[in-house]
């Protein structure tokens, strides 16, 4: 779906069914952008409101591409995340 679309991705880690709810923030073909949050799911912190995600290709030397991506934290309030919580994050991520 496009942008504004609620996704369900269900998944098994550590023997225990969970999910997290991505929502479409961007789809950009012709720029080769995708972006989407986190907005909830099992083991979601409840300090923070989403998770936001920016992904975009660009053409690489020889034919290849590269991928940037960044991750920004949206905090409920003044919370902000713990540096464990970022190292686990990122952990999932690579």
């Amino acid at each position: 779906g496009g942008a504004g679309t609620i996704k369900k991705l269900t998944f098994v880690e550590d023997g225990e069914t969970k999910h997290v709810l991505h929502k479409v923030e961007l789809v950009d073909v012709a720029n080769l952008a995708y972006n989407y949050s986190i907005v909830g799911g099992v083991g979601f912190p409840d300090t923070v409101e989403k998770i936001s995600f920016e992904a975009k290709l660009s053409a690489g030397p020889n034919g290849g591409s590269i991928a940037k991506l960044s991750v920004k934290y949206f905090t409920k309030g003044d919370a902000a995340p713990t540096e464990e919580q970022l190292k686990t994050d990122k952990a999932k991520g690579d």
